[in-house]
This record gives C-alpha cells, structure tokens and sequence, in this order.
C-alpha cells in the first residue's frame, strides 16, 4: 500500500536514531559512519529550507499548469481543465516517489496537496446541492489515501477530523434524539478509536504508519475533550438547534472539562506516556479558557501566574520524583528508548566505553 520502499524506510529511520544517538554522544562518528555504510537509503530528504522552497515552487508550478489548462480548454466547463490538473499533479507525485525517490523533500507533500486540493475543487464545482455529508465523505476518501499511500500526517489528520465531521453531520440530520446524542457518541467513538490506533501502533508491520498513529491517538484524545467541553458542546447546541443559551446536562459538561485534562496528566505520569502528558498539559489552558468565558474569577494577569506557578510545580515534581527500576528519573525514563537504540547500535558497530553511560 505504501508508495515508499519499505527497505529504504527502515534504513532511514536507523540512520534518523543513529543521528540522534550521535547527537547525545551515546555513539562515535566513527560508529555513525559505519552504520550509515552498512544501512544506506536513497531516499532524498533535503534539510527544513530546501524543502519549503520545493513545496513553494512546486506550488508554483502546479498552478501554472491550472491556469494553463483553464486558458486552453475556456470554451468548456471548469471541472474538466481543473480534475485534469490534479489527476496529472497525482501522476507527477507518483513519478518523484519511484524514479527520484522523493521522501518528504517538499516536492511530494507540494503534489499530494495541490492534487488532494483539485480533485475535490472539481468535484465542487460539478456537484450540484453538495451536502456536507458527502463533502465529508469525498474529504475522507482522498485524505485516507494519502495516509495510506505517502504516510503524511497532516492527511492523517485531516482524516480522522473528516471521518468525526461526517458522523456529526449524519446523526444532525438524523433528528432530534440524535442530534442530543452526537456528544456521547463523539466521545465513544474516541475511546474505541483511541485503543484501536494503540493496537496497531505496536504492529511491526504498521512501523512506517508509526508517526500517523501517534497523531492519531492524541488527535482521539482531544476529540474526546472537546466532546465533552462545554464551551463546545453549548456552542455546537446553539449551531444546531439555533436556540443559543444553557444546555441540559451541564454539571456533566463542566466535570468533564476539569477532570478530562487532569486524568490524562495522571494517566501520563502514572504510565510514562508523553502523549497522555502533553496532551493533558494544553488541555489544561483550554479547561482556563472555558472557565473565564463564563466567570471571571481572577485577573488575567493573576490567572497566568498561578497557572504558571502549576506548571513549574509540576515540572519540578516531575524531574525530582524517584527513580525506578532502571535507577532513572521519571523525565529520563520518557527517553529511554532513544538511550536504548543509541546503545544497542554502539556496541554492535564499534567498541565503546561505557564510563561514559
């Protein structure tokens, strides 16, 4: 399914966890060339600034050859010069991936887009009473294949935000018991869909979907926040019915927007996992956000401070708490699988001296 060779991923990656490894000094550069020689990948991944300009002129590029096709084919309806454009644009992208072995260089996140982007302006423009429902589900299907075939994160997202639009927009239009419904049923489709990207996130033939389902599962955390939220759910209420003011249930909706965040920073520390942690943690500003919408109990000014005041107390019980099994702190044990993979690719490509450990 993945567009990439999934032999030039893996040797990226072990180079990416070398590098990393070199850059907190676990390796040698001796060590590091080695690994390199024994692990080569030919995928072309050009630093941060090259590849915003490729992504610019690609751009560029690709709107040059639209507004080609729309000056040549004027005499016809906009849809055919338009899908034309992003079918090639799909075709260019294929191309870079297999001959020039583009991997993240600007280019093929520039193609995925502009095609993504085209494919579905002309199927706006040919549709007629275009619901959200199916501008939903057509949004899904071209953001579910550039997921799958590039591994891009950003249409992972895109996604799971389309696939959550699409279940609001059919229970909306399912009736009132629905629409009352749509909360709870955001929320349990987060829970499920939360242990189901942690399952496949430990497949080892899922590692190169590794990083789309880390967004995935903070992304599943957040939606059940913000299900949750009263803010979101009064003003989401209010969209609906057209009837702006409180909501039923609201006790149920304020406990949630305080003790959402608070039990993922619990379920962080209490199981090592940064993704419950720093989810919690800005969770938390939206949980103050909230709060002062409706009631002011503290100046602005006063309330920074004592949320940073929190936070720094957080922190500080964080790098003091007592070590474990390992004899590590809580914070160092968050990035003991670097410390690991640095380790483990030392002793097997060079002799290292462990005083340095």
């Amino acid at each position: 399914m993945i567009a990439y060779s999934s032999a030039n991923l893996d040797h990226r990656r072990i180079q990416t966890q070398a590098a990393t490894a070199l850059a907190k000094k676990i390796i040698t550069e001796d060590e590091y060339r080695r690994i390199k020689e024994t692990y080569p990948s030919s995928l072309y991944t050009p630093n941060i600034y090259i590849r915003i300009g490729l992504f610019l002129l690609t751009v560029l590029g690709v709107a040059c050859a639209t507004g080609i096709f729309l000056l040549g084919m004027s005499s016809m309806s906009p849809v055919a010069p338009v899908l034309l454009a992003g079918v090639l644009a799909y075709g260019a992208l294929e191309f870079m991936v297999f001959k020039p072995k583009h991997y993240r260089s600007g280019v093929d996140d520039a193609l995925l887009w502009t095609a993504s982007i085209l494919v579905i302006t002309s199927i706006d423009i040919n549709a007629n009473n275009f619901i959200a429902t199916q501008q939903s589900l057509i949004v899904f299907g071209l953001a579910a294949w550039g997921a799958l075939r590039y591994a891009d994160s950003l249409m992972t997202l895109i996604a799971y935000g389309a696939l959550l639009s699409l279940v609001f927009n059919i229970a909306a239009e399912a009736g009132v018991a629905a629409r009352a419904l749509i909360p709870f049923l955001v929320m349990a489709l987060s829970v499920l869909f939360y242990f189901l990207f942690t399952s496949l996130h430990t497949r080892e033939s899922l590692r190169h979907y590794r990083t789309c389902l880390i967004l995935l599962r903070t992304a599943t955390l957040v939606s059940f926040y913000l299900a949750g939220n009263y803010y979101v759910v009064r003003e989401m209420n209010a969209f609906i019915s057209g009837q702006p003011g409180p909501v039923a249930l609201s006790w149920l909706w304020w406990m949630l927007t305080a003790l959402t965040p608070l039990f993922y920073i619990y379920q962080g520390i209490k199981k090592k996992d940064v993704i419950f942690l720093w989810t919690g943690l800005a969770l938390v500003a939206a949980t103050v956000f909230t709060v002062r919408h409706y009631y002011h109990v503290l100046p602005a000014e006063l309330a920074m401070i004592v949320a940073g005041v929190l936070l720094i107390g957080i922190a500080w019980a964080l790098c003091s708490s007592p070590a474990g099994r390992d004899g590590r702190p809580f914070w160092r044990r968050l990035g003991r699988r670097w410390w690991c993979g640095g380790r483990v690719l030392g002793e097997k490509f060079g002799k290292r001296d462990h005083s340095m450990d």
